[in-house]
């Protein structure tokens, strides 16, 4: 398996997944680092520049490919400008259609794919396999991969995604960080705080303790633990503090915790810590 960053990628019938020539599908609660395990994979296999693709609700597949400026070449024609007479300048390449037109192998995030319209994971499933597509607005030209990507896909798993999208991915889920990795986090994260060990100690141990409230709508992640010790910096709570509440309920800055109202309500009426 490649070790990427402490993270043991799956081989796929004795090969690393992406020789096998599948996509591969992260998940994981936020914050786990989903989205920067691509950097880790690009950097260990020597690709560059991780292509981008940042999903949101009102995109179509082929938005993963290209965008055209409709409206502008509109605009130029009105006023006869030359550069509407080739649609091909009002084309802007989007991260798999870099990727596909690139010479050299590089390495496509798709992040958060789960936020997409249903049939969004499903449109792409062509494109995925074999690597090529055509632009109707270039009277249908064909473009093809001469290296085949590598592509990461990453998910909240807020919404099941279609089977047959599923059926030609490679799983793997990213686990939440233990107090280990937690303390070693807010130390990369937080260095210039001058932290001391026992804060940061104390300030996993309650944040844990929080995350395993039963009924939680909204658990916090990592960057919830991040601001909160932040929090606890600017306010002057120090490690005595902490470990002395015997109530989740007194947590000091706990809006920086839960980010619901049921949430805030739970930990209102929390017992004790023990």
């Amino acid at each position: 398996m490649l070790d990427v960053g402490g993270i043991f990628l799956p081989h796929v019938g004795g090969r690393l997944w992406h020789f096998n020539r599948l996509p591969l599908l992260v998940t994981g609660d936020p914050g786990t680092g989903k989205t920067t395990l691509a950097w880790s994979v690009a950097s260990e296999l020597g690709l560059g520049e991780v292509l981008e693709f940042h999903t949101r609700s009102d995109h179509r597949a082929r938005d993963v490919l290209y965008e055209m400026n409709h409206l502008l070449r509109f605009y130029h024609a009105q006023v006869h400008d030359e550069r509407a007479t080739k649609p091909e300048n009002y084309i802007r390449w989007n991260a798999l259609g870099c990727a596909i037109l690139s010479p050299t192998t590089r390495l496509v995030l798709i992040d958060e794919i789960d936020k997409a319209p249903r049939d969004f994971p499903n449109d792409l499933l062509d494109e995925i396999d074999q690597m090529k597509f055509d632009v109707p607005e270039l009277d249908g030209r064909k473009f093809e991969a001469v290296e085949r990507p590598v592509v990461i896909i990453t998910s909240n798993s807020e919404r099941q995604l279609p089977d047959p999208f599923l059926r030609r991915c490679v799983f793997h889920r990213i686990e939440f960080p233990d107090a280990t990795r937690l303390h070693d986090i807010l130390f990369e994260r937080l260095g210039h705080l001058d932290l001391s060990e026992r804060l940061a100690k104390a300030a996993v141990a309650r944040f844990e303790q929080l995350r395993a409230l039963p009924g939680l709508e909204k658990r916090p992640s990592t960057g919830e633990l991040i601001a909160w010790v932040k929090v606890l910096r600017a306010t002057g709570v120090d490690s005595a503090a902490l470990e002395s509440i015997s109530r989740l309920a007194d947590l000091p800055g706990p809006s920086a915790l839960v980010k619901t109202e049921r949430d805030a309500r739970l930990l209102a009426s929390a017992g004790t810590t023990a």
